[in-house]
């Protein structure tokens, strides 16, 4: 398969993944309503407050929102900080997902934790970006 095709449909699942973050954060700033989420976490709602939960919310999903988004723009571009900037952002994707399970239907949070694994192993396993290697 021809290298800049796949460098192109990498960063397109990257951007997509990071746009999907929306889902997460506008909720918490009382942009959109979805039915069946909640921005509530089950482990800070109760200790910090529903404020301080909402508020850590919008953080933990506006992080990869925008982290996945400049990563792909990196991939594009050939910028070697894409992929540090794609992990991080997949590391804050999983904590997001694990402390408000329930701020994406279930479907979405099963398929983001696929990607952020996928990233993580692509990039910290395979060495995908590595000098050259794969993407």
């Amino acid at each position: 398969m021809d290298a800049m095709l796949v460098k192109v449909a990498v960063a397109g699942v990257l951007g997509a993944h990071g746009v999907g973050h929306a889902l997460g954060w506008m909720p918490a700033l009382g942009l959109a309503r979805f039915e069946g989420v909640s921005s509530g976490s089950w482990l800070l709602s109760g200790a910090a407050g529903e404020g301080a939960a909402r508020v850590m919310a919008i953080g933990l999903f506006a992080v990869p929102t925008a982290g996945f988004i400049v990563a792909a723009i990196g991939l594009l571009l050939g910028q070697p900080w894409w992929r540090p900037v794609a992990v991080a952002s997949a590391a804050t994707s999983l904590a997001a997902s694990a402390l408000y399970p329930q701020a994406l239907p279930l479907s979405s949070t099963i398929g983001s934790v696929v990607v952020n694994v996928v990233v993580l192993a692509a990039i910290l396993v395979a060495g995908w970006g590595a000098d050259g290697a794969a993407v």
